[in-house]
């Protein structure tokens, strides 16, 4: 498939069913040994940097994604 609709499928596309949270680095022991006392695995996906440049995706080679793909907003405003 083309590398932009894989893209958008795997950032904007179907229903999500996990969570995503952040955590300073320096919980990173405290929250995996909370995700095992109860059972829930936990996975690492990233690393916030420069919280106020805002959001920036990269792609598995580092660089950064120009433009997102735009998910369905449960929570907008509905003519």
């Amino acid at each position: 498939p083309e590398r932009s609709l894989v893209l958008a499928c795997l950032l904007a596309g179907g229903d999500d069913y996990e969570l995503l949270f952040t955590a300073r680095s320096v919980a990173r022991e405290r929250v995996a040994a909370i995700g095992q006392e109860v059972g829930v695995p936990l996975t690492r996906i990233g690393t916030i940097t420069h919280p106020e440049t805002g959001l920036v995706v990269r792609d598995e080679s580092g660089a950064a994604l120009p433009v997102l793909p735009r998910a369905f907003d449960h929570f907008a405003a509905r003519a």
